[in-house]
């Protein structure tokens, strides 16, 4: 069985549960410092973006609250250039826009059989 690391582990519920971006650092930090979320978006943004390319994973946009994920998905080979963009991850009062985390088509036990 595959040991999962923080990272993974928060990534898939915070998947499973339709999470904002800013949702997915704030519960990996453990704080609503937002300068203190700063410091984990490299690892997620590396991460949501090889679990998108594995199916594992989707990134969602929208501009109403919730982001309706079965009909706001990011393109594929859109995903990076949204997670390099430091306002997805951000928590705004009133958004115009909101980036959420949700499952993807293949199933993250996958993970655990070493794929």
């Amino acid at each position: 069985m595959k040991e999962w690391t923080d990272d993974e582990y928060c990534l898939h519920v915070n998947a499973r549960e339709g999470s904002y971006l800013w949702m997915l650092l704030s519960d990996r930090s453990q704080s609503e410092d937002e300068e203190i979320w700063k410091s984990h978006i490299p690892a997620f943004r590396d991460l949501i973006s090889q679990w998108v390319q594995l199916g594992f994973v989707k990134l969602c946009q929208g501009a109403d609250w919730p982001v309706d994920l079965s009909t706001s998905e990011v393109p594929p080979d859109e995903v990076d250039g949204v997670l390099a963009d430091p306002t997805s991850w951000q928590y705004e009062e009133n958004p115009s826009r909101y980036t959420a985390v949700t499952v993807g088509d293949r199933d993250i036990t996958e993970l655990d059989e070493g794929m």
